[in-house]
């Protein structure tokens, strides 16, 4: 199973730091995020839906806790194989 922003960012919500109060905003939890028939740009969706409902302070929240779910995610896949 591939891990996913939405179930990574899930898990950071007992955080006490800036990323822990970004996972607990309510607008990013459990998120209707559009798909379309192209190939699924996650951390575009994410971007988009951060930039539109939340304090504009998050966003550079939001930078620093996608690099922290890409090295998890990478971590992940490794010990899959």
């Amino acid at each position: 199973m591939i891990l996913t922003f939405a179930d990574w960012l899930i898990n950071q919500q007992s955080r006490q730091d800036s990323i822990g109060e970004l996972a607990r905003v309510s607008g990013l939890q459990n998120p209707e995020i559009k798909h379309s028939r192209r190939k699924i740009d996650e951390h575009k969706n994410w971007a988009t839906l951060v930039v539109n409902s939340v304090n504009p302070g998050y966003i550079e929240v939001f930078n620093e806790a996608w690099q922290e779910f890409l090295l998890a995610k990478q971590i992940a896949k490794s010990s899959l194989e």
